[in-house]
């Protein structure tokens, strides 16, 4: 049984700056024929099988879908990064949804995920929304601290969020954190 996965919040998209994109790298929107370049991104940095058909059915087909919502971060031309900027009914017109931020393993932790991540911030923005939402696993540290750099905060619903955020704030060494949003040491 796959655990849920943890609920992080934006509450004020207005002091989220746009991150510098490194040399070499270049950041675009969606192109017709994209769907290939989402699809190999998605398979390398979930480690799991994705097709252009799942593109096409949990991106391009739904309502939300917009050229200019599905970001695309490229190294000497060649896609190796992805995000979308995404809207949920359930969230309220004032909230945007972070989704399918993934960068292929062979340009990992070079700051690439904030990149793409504080462009579909300042797209929310831009779009005069208020706040931001995105879900995320709790092995995924890395994003993590990326998320709580640009802002995000975790949501703490029940005891299961409370128990598995002292545990991620315990493994990112920041017990503070922990105690500021989960009222533990």
């Amino acid at each position: 049984m796959q655990e849920r996965q943890l609920l992080m919040k934006n509450r004020d998209l207005k002091g989220v700056g746009k991150a510098p994109v490194p040399r070499g790298y270049s950041l675009r929107t969606y192109w017709q024929g994209d769907e290939t370049h989402w699809a190999r991104i998605i398979s390398k940095a979930f480690r799991t099988e994705c097709s252009p058909s799942v593109f096409a059915r949990e991106i391009a087909q739904r309502e939300a879908f917009r050229p200019e919502r599905v970001f695309f971060l490229s190294y000497k031309g060649k896609p190796i990064g992805t995000a979308t900027a995404w809207t949920k009914a359930e969230l309220g017109p004032e909230s945007g949804y972070v989704h399918m931020v993934g960068v292929v393993p062979e340009h990992t932790g070079r700051g690439l995920g904030k990149v793409l991540t504080a462009a579909v911030l300042d797209y929310f923005r831009q779009q005069g929304l208020r706040s931001a939402f995105l879900h995320t696993d709790e092995r995924r540290l890395a994003a993590i601290k990326t998320y709580l750099e640009l802002g995000f905060e975790p949501v703490v619903g029940d005891e299961d969020a409370r128990r598995r955020w002292v545990e991620v704030f315990r493994a990112l060494r920041r017990p503070e954190l922990a105690h500021r949003y989960c009222g533990q040491e």
